[in-house]
């Protein structure tokens, strides 16, 4: 049935519900059991209708707010900013939700765009048909970003939505031994203690030409949010695959201390899995190795004879490898020990001016993170040999 024809009905059945108690009022009595039997099915035919016009409302609306509202622009809203027009309602929406995240997090923001990393769905009022509706649209980062990350792909605990100072535990193993048949019992529990992540600012810069940002297309939409994420990621990944000592604004690269491997033998790598294994690691062990690290083991033989690789088909002597340029060396181990913390959204600042004379917009990036592994001794780091 149509709107109309259920409203129809509708109304016929309320005035049969009136007429039924009029009666019973003009004899001054109640409603007999047939009168009253008849009162709860137009109640519940009734109830029925107004759940029918409901989703047929909610159907409208939908199809309303699609035609009427446009998905939120990264692009469009750059471009406002570069332009010094103020943002759509669309865009104020998104970035207040952004906004919130930071406050939440405990952190303070310097760019005119916010963006929230995790999924929302973001709301915005508009004027369609001379009626306001609701449109929905959803902005999320925070898969991409994961996705790019070679490190989540190996394992890592990607941990998002923090607020302050995070403290992991860490069990250090239960105390067992022997005894004698009356010496009392050792405790048995073990011992905890703590590794405690602290945001700190990652920050990245972007180029962008004004005549990309006058694109109205998808394709463009999705390629300027890929960038951002790629220059967090890459950043992210750079540092913590790298050999930087970790200090109060960016944390230790696992390769920090690395020494170079003796030679590139296959006795020699597989020593690497010897030492994870003596310190009793175990679970999900995989390496990360650098381009220049592949292309060594894919072309080293295990021995004279046989002809097979150290690394084949994406493994080294049977355990997963992973290749990313952001690495220094060969990291093997079980990177379910390692955790990446994410606090508040994305900091965007639009800055139309330092890059004016070359026709482009330059767009600094700043993300909060930290990273660090649980137990330090689930991880091998090594540089490649000098000669290699």
């Amino acid at each position: 049935m149509t709107s109309v024809e259920l409203l129809d009905k509708k109304t016929q059945l309320k005035l049969r519900a009136e007429s039924l108690i009029k009666n019973a009022e003009l004899e001054t009595r109640e409603l007999n059991e047939e009168e009253s039997s008849e009162w709860d099915s137009i109640m519940n035919q009734i109830s029925e209708i107004e759940k029918e016009l409901e989703q047929i409302k909610e159907k409208l609306n939908k199809e309303t707010n699609s035609r009427a509202m446009k998905n939120f622009s990264l692009l469009k809203a750059i471009n406002d900013v570069a332009n010094n027009r103020q943002m759509d309602e669309r865009s104020q929406e998104m970035v207040n939700a952004g906004i919130a995240e930071m406050r939440k997090a405990g952190l303070s923001y310097s760019g005119q765009i916010v963006l929230p990393i995790e999924e929302r769905d973001i709301q915005a009022t508009v004027a369609t048909n001379g009626q306001e509706v609701v449109a929905e649209d959803k902005l999320n980062i925070l898969e991409p970003l994961r996705a790019n990350l070679v490190l989540v792909e190996a394992g890592a605990n990607y941990m998002t939505g923090l607020v302050g100072n995070v403290s992991i535990p860490v069990y250090n193993g239960s105390n067992v031994g022997w005894a004698g048949e009356i010496d009392a019992a050792a405790n048995g529990g073990g011992s905890f203690s703590e590794v405690v992540l602290e945001p700190k600012r990652i920050t990245a810069y972007i180029d962008v030409s004004k005549q990309f940002l006058l694109q109205d297309s998808a394709s463009a939409e999705a390629l300027i949010r890929a960038d951002i994420v790629r220059a967090i990621s890459n950043k992210l990944e750079e540092t913590i695959l790298g050999n930087a000592t970790g200090n109060a604004k960016q944390p230790a690269g696992l390769l920090y201390g690395a020494t170079a491997l003796k030679d590139t033998t296959y006795k020699t790598i597989v020593g690497l899995m010897q030492t994870l294994e003596e310190k009793n690691v175990s679970g999900d062990i995989k390496y990360i190795v650098s381009p220049s690290a592949k292309a060594t083991l894919k072309t080293a033989t295990k021995d004279a004879g046989s002809g097979a690789f150290i690394m084949q088909d994406g493994e080294i002597d049977g355990v997963p490898a992973l290749t990313t340029s952001a690495c220094k060396g060969i990291v093997l181990g079980n990177f379910a020990d390692y955790v990446i913390g994410q606090w508040g959204a994305i900091d965007l600042t639009v800055d139309p001016y330092s890059q004016a004379t070359n026709g482009k917009v330059r767009l600094v990036v700043n993300a909060y993170f930290d990273a660090k592994p649980r137990r330090a001794d689930a991880f091998v780091a090594k540089t490649l040999p000098t000669a290699a």
